[in-house]
This record gives structure tokens, sequence and C-alpha cells, in this order.
């Protein structure tokens, strides 16, 4: 019985501390979306875990920059695309 009374109060006050808990900064936000690359839950990430994530940007990134999908990539298309994106990547006044 005095088992049960008590454990309440704790299941109350973890449940509280997740509820009361400081709002997750801009970096903690970052490094939660980092470690979802962990795929096998050994709270790490390795080389060929990060280079999934990789490899995947660099698809769309060159599939963003091939214009007309001939798995080429022109200096036309290139500017074309450096044109478009550049503002969102570089402050172009400092």
């Amino acid at each position: 019985m005095y088992m049960r009374c008590l454990s309440i109060p704790i299941i109350i006050a973890g449940m509280a501390s997740q509820v009361w808990a400081a709002p997750m900064t801009a970096t903690d936000k970052i490094v939660k979306t980092f470690m979802a690359l962990d795929d096998n839950g050994s709270q790490s990430v390795s080389l060929s875990e990060y280079r999934v994530m990789v490899d995947q940007r660099m698809r769309e990134r060159f599939r963003d920059m091939d214009g007309n999908r001939d798995g080429q990539v022109s200096a036309d298309e290139y500017r074309a695309f450096w044109l478009s994106k550049k503002s969102q990547w570089y402050r172009l006044e400092r």
C-alpha cells in the first residue's frame, strides 16, 4: 500500500518535469535533427549513417541544378541554379 501511494507522486512529478521543461534552443533542435540520423540506436552517428543524408542531399541538389534532366549540368544550368538560389544561402552584403 505504501509503495503504491509513493509511486503516484513520483509519476506525476515525472510528467510535470516534461511539461515544464525549458523550450528547445535552436542548437538543441539542430542536434536533435542530426541525432535522428542514428539508425541503429547507438546514441552516435557513424560515417555511413551521415553519408546517407549527404548522398540524399547531393542527389536533390544535382536534380535542382540539372534543368533539362539529362544527367549533366551545363554552365548555363549551373548559372541559372546559382542565380535562383544564392540569396537563400549567402548574405550578399557583408
